[in-house]
């Protein structure tokens, strides 16, 4: 990884951290809520986004923008407060890596493990639901399934837990007896 990397992820961290240490032990759930909604505004608002990451906007102006949206969107007061903390300090461009900072936080704090989970077209949810399930059994704690369809598998199933892999892809198959 480079330095810039490492940065953006060490200060998403910290921020993300920072937040759940603010939040109430009941509030953490809104703010979680407060949170996504946010996100999913940037992601289908192209002016926010805009406003967001336009570093010629003086951070006046997008701390009073970005409190309206707050606002609009009836967000808690913490959550408003922590937008405009990073809005103050320049770090708001960052909102979408801190966000899935705090997800990871959450889930750790809750013991549920990340389960990348490759697939050659898309499965039925009561086939997701059954492949969660045994993977859950199998490792012993609460999964959270990460999808993805990929076509170059071919066919199979490609299950990443961690650093822990599991290639059961046709692809792989394929290259394994051509090798």
């Amino acid at each position: 990884m480079t330095d810039k990397t490492n940065y953006i992820n060490e200060v998403s961290l910290r921020y993300a951290n920072a937040l759940i240490l603010i939040s109430k032990k009941g509030g953490l759930k809104q703010i979680q809520n407060d949170f996504e909604s946010f996100i999913k505004l940037i992601e289908t608002n192209k002016n926010l986004k805009f406003i967001i990451n336009n570093p010629l906007i003086n951070v006046i102006k997008k701390s009073r923008i970005l409190e309206n949206v707050c606002k609009a969107i009836k967000t808690q007061k913490t959550f408003l407060g922590f937008v405009k903390t990073l809005t103050k300090h320049n770090k708001i461009v960052l909102i979408e890596k801190v966000f899935s900072q705090f997800n990871k936080l959450i889930d750790i704090k809750e013991g549920v493990t990340e389960v990348h989970l490759t697939t050659s077209k898309k499965l039925e949810n009561e086939k997701l639901k059954q492949i969660e399930k045994i993977i859950s059994q199998k490792i012993d704690c609460k999964v959270k399934l990460k999808k993805k369809v990929d076509p170059q598998i071919i066919g199979g199933i490609i299950i990443q837990i961690d650093s822990f892999m599991i290639d059961n892809s046709v692809r792989s198959k394929l290259s394994q007896n051509f090798t």
